[in-house]
C-alpha cells in the first residue's frame, strides 16, 4: 500500500515565535492583489495597501514592510487582512519570500524587517545579512 502524502498550507500565525503585548505587533491592512499565504513577506504600495514583496521592483514594493498573519485572496480585488508590521520574532522557515533572491536582495529585505523590529529566526541567511549596525 502506498502512503498518502498531504501537503498542508501555512496556518494563520504559524510563523510567529513572539510578539509584543496586546496587538502592538499587528495592524489591520488591505491586501491589494494576489493569493498570499500566511507568512508572506509584504511591501506597502504608494496608496497604503499591501502586496507581496518584490525585490526586483522599483516602485516601493522592493522594501519589505511586514509579514502577513493569515492567508489572503485578493484575486477579485482588495481584501482586509492582518500583518505583523513591528516588534516580533518569526520562524524564518514559516515565512515566504520571493524565489531566487540574490544575497543583496535578501540582505535588503532582512534589513527592512529588522528596522521595523521584525526578526527572522531559525533560517540561514548569507553571511553578513544578519549583522545589525552598532548604534554607538
Amino acid at each position: 500500500m502506498t502512503p498518502i502524502q498531504h501537503t498542508e498550507p501555512a496556518r494563520t500565525g504559524e510563523h510567529v515565535l513572539s510578539e509584543a503585548a496586546g496587538s502592538r505587533s499587528r495592524e489591520a491592512i488591505v491586501v491589494a492583489s494576489g493569493v498570499l499565504a500566511a507568512g508572506t513577506v509584504l511591501a506597502m504600495t504608494t496608496d497604503g495597501t499591501f502586496v507581496a514583496h518584490d525585490p526586483t521592483a522599483s516602485d516601493g514594493t522592493e522594501i519589505a514592510a511586514g509579514i502577513l498573519y493569515g492567508p489572503a485572496d485578493a484575486t477579485d480585488g482588495p481584501v482586509p487582512a492582518v500583518a505583523h508590521v513591528r516588534d516580533c520574532e518569526v520562524n524564518g522557515t514559516g515565512v515566504t519570500w520571493a524565489a531566487d533572491m540574490t544575497d543583496g536582495q535578501l540582505g535588503a529585505m532582512n534589513a527592512a524587517l529588522m528596522q521595523a523590529g521584525i526578526i527572522l529566526r531559525g533560517v540561514e541567511l548569507p553571511a553578513g545579512v544578519l549583522a545589525v549596525e552598532d548604534p554607538a
